[in-house]
Formats: structure tokens, sequence, C-alpha cells
């Protein structure tokens, strides 16, 4: 079951009844996303999809043409809305590098390259990368050579931030976006990243929605119901006020807020100021996650600007299988406790309050949830909320393991350093 889109300005479609569970719709104006609405059995006619799409999101509607109609447009005078959106004029947008990580992922990559070839982002501004991690065999590169403007380069060390480390090393681009392998893009995504850094040049990071590509089993509709990837319809600046000494834990130490690592992208002058990603965390090593939270975090710290763009529309395919499910969860408590005590690590100042949030945090999300499961008023199964909580408890002591783990790749394998990629897999 394939979540499907409808944009506004095009004729609305019939939606057909769902062959299992929910389907799911994201509606959409002038490329910005309106918001989700549900289908639980039966479908609907255009007609009766109008009728909800006015109720749900007729205000939302309203404001955006305000707003189009301070850029030189104009309210419609009928009750046909305009097809082109005024803030859409041509700008001269960056030279991006999208960068897909990917670790033995020949079988996941393929959807996701096909959905980069479709990008409407000029091609001579378009740097397409992808960073195959520690392979065990040559099957990635062989699905990137179907991909002629893919260039592919290997990245030996095992860890998902030593491949996002080598993807800048390689960016041709002005702006480095990450994206997964379990996911697709939507068209506009690239051109929704580079407008914003385009028109903001204090812009330094931008994350943007991630929705489900599809929800046809219940592992996946659990996911969403204990809190997904989806940060919001509504683009979101975040910035710390150093003058008025805000301390940068205690308002944005919670930086899974802001995004995942599967919908970012960050301006190469920024890269080079705060430095790279931490091989100590994530994905291929004993934190299991973590890296995009610690990024967020220091872009933050270091007075940087950080955007939550959802225009920027990724589809990611979530896990299918329940015991998958519970591993990842499981990885996000270890992956989120690593993030603060390399945080803590680094920077002395913020401890207290980092200090303050992960006990907070243990409450609120994992004991207060706990409690809940046995008095019948959790919407999760009450494993999950058990997996992650152990996760949280071993992410405490995983990060020192992680350290000496990573000392021992650059030992074997010396320092990292740019070289040619190849394009075509070769």
């Amino acid at each position: 079951m394939k979540l499907l889109t409808v944009d506004l300005e095009a004729p609305l479609p019939d939606i057909p009844p769902p062959a299992v569970g929910e389907q799911w719709v994201l509606v959409r104006f002038h490329r910005e996303p309106l918001g989700m609405l549900y289908f639980s059995s039966g479908g609907c006619s255009a007609g009766e999809l109008a009728a909800e799409i006015a109720r749900g999101f007729s205000w939302r509607i309203m404001r955006h043409l305000a707003r189009d109609s301070f850029h030189g447009g104009a309210l419609p005078a009928s009750d046909d809305l305009p097809r082109v959106c005024p803030r859409h004029q041509d700008v001269d947008l960056p030279r991006l590098t999208v960068a897909v990580c990917t670790r033995d992922g020949a079988h996941r990559l393929g959807e996701c390259l096909r959905s980069l070839d479709t990008l409407k982002y000029p091609a001579d501004r378009l740097d397409l990368l992808v960073v195959d991690n520690s392979p065990s065999d040559d099957s990635t590169a062989s699905v990137v050579a179907r991909h002629p403007r893919v260039r592919y380069v290997v990245e030996p060390r095992p860890g998902l931030n030593w491949a996002r480390n080598r993807a800048v090393l390689e960016a041709a681009g002005d702006v480095i976006a990450f994206t997964d392998d379990d996911v697709s893009v939507d068209v506009w995504w690239a051109d929704a990243l580079g407008r914003l850094f385009a028109a903001d040049p204090q812009v330094d990071a931008v994350t943007g929605l991630v929705v489900p590509d599809e929800i046809d089993v219940e592992a996946q509709r659990l996911f969403e119901r204990y809190g997904g990837f989806g940060r919001g319809f509504d683009r979101q600046y975040f910035h710390v006020n150093a003058a008025a000494g805000e301390a940068t834990a205690r308002r944005h130490g919670g930086t899974g807020r802001f995004g995942t690592g599967a919908n970012m992208a960050f301006r190469r002058t920024l890269v080079d100021r705060i430095g790279l990603f931490d091989p100590a965390l994530d994905v291929g090593t004993p934190t299991n996650g973590g890296g995009d939270l610690e990024m967020f975090f220091r872009v933050l710290k270091e007075r940087g600007t950080l955007v939550y763009e959802p225009a920027a529309i990724v589809r990611h395919r979530h896990r299918r299988s329940y015991e998958q499910l519970r591993t990842q969860l499981a990885n996000n408590g270890i992956g989120f406790y690593s993030y603060l005590v390399r945080t803590a690590r680094v920077y002395r100042d913020e401890r207290p309050s980092l200090l303050r949030l992960g006990a907070w945090w243990l409450w609120w999300w994992n004991l207060r949830r706990l409690v809940r499961s046995f008095i019948g008023r959790s919407d999760v199964p009450r494993d999950l909320i058990v997996a992650e909580l152990k996760g949280s408890l071993l992410g405490l002591r995983r990060y020192s393991a992680a350290v000496r783990r990573a000392a021992s790749i650059a030992r074997t394998f010396g320092p990292q350093h740019p070289y040619a990629s190849t394009a075509n897999g070769a």
C-alpha cells in the first residue's frame, strides 16, 4: 500500500479503497505539504476528497495564498486554485551533491537511485554520489552502474559516519544532502533544499519531511504510532541566542525533533568550520545511531542556523517485520544516549543541561510510557517500550567502546583523504 500524494493544483483523483488497513494520502499545494488524510475503508470519490481537504486544510491553503500575494501573485477570484506559485520564480540554485551511504544494500538501492534520476534540478548543478561502505561484494557497484549520472566510491572503514565523511570529502557541491538507501526522494526534494540555501545565506543546515513510503504491515503502522520520522508540516528555524546567554542543550538538546539523517543537508563551508561527523557514532558502531543527532546539536552549538523544511520530502520504507522494528527502537535508545554522552564529553559547559535532559527523557519517554502500558493507556506494545528502555541504558556505556573501535579503524586504514570516485560503478 503505497502512500498517495495529491496535488491541489491538479485535478483531484478518486481514492481507491485500501486492500488492507488504511490508505494514507499526503495533501500538497504548490509543492508544500498541508497534511495527511487517512481512509480506513471504502475509499472516496474526488468530490468527497475535496470536501475532506476543505474541512482539514482550508486555513492552511488560505495562508499559503496570502503569502503568494506578497510575491507578485494575487488571490484567486474564483474557486479555482492557481496552478503556479509565484514564489517558485527562477533562482540561482547552488551546486548540490546528493550522497547515498549504503552497506550491502544493493537490494534496497535500486528504488532510491530511480527516484534520484527524476529530480527536478539543473543537471549541471546536481552531483549524485553513492558511498559503498565496507562492501562484502560488488553487488552495489553493479546497481550503480545502471545509473550513468551517479558517481560511485568505496569507503573501506566500516561505519555510517565514516561513509558520510567520505561523501563530504568527495562532494563537488557547495551543499551536501544526505539520504538513505531505503528512501525514495520526491521529484522536488533537491529543489526545495536548494531554494532555501539560495534564499538565505544564514541557513547552514536543512532537514526535511520524512513520510512512510508504504504502510501495509502492522510493524510499519506501529512505527508511525510510536513517533515515526515526520516532524510536522510547518517550516521552523532553529538558532541559539548566544548573546542572551542561551544554553544550547537546555532548549535544543532533544535534536530528534529537528529531523533525521535520511533527509538532511549542510553547507560545505559549515562542515569545514565545525568538522566532520563523529565516526564513533551511528550504524556500524557499538552506538548504532546518534550521528545525525550529534551533528544537529553541533550546528546549533557552533552558532549555526538549522531549518526544518517540510517541502523537502522523502519517503522512507519502514521495517516490515516486528523483530526488525523492535531492534530499531532499541538502537534508537542506544544512539540517543550515546549522543548525549559524546556531547557531554566535548562541551563541558552543557553537562548540567544534558544530565537533566537524559534523566527527563528516561522518565518521560521510557518509564512513563512503560507505567502507562500496565494500566491500559499505551497505544504501542509493551515490549517495544522495554526494548527502547534497555537500549537507552546500554547507550550510557556504548560511546566509550565506540571511540576505541573508531581509533582502531583509523590506525588500520590511516586517515581519510579524498580520492577520485568513478562513474557508472566502474
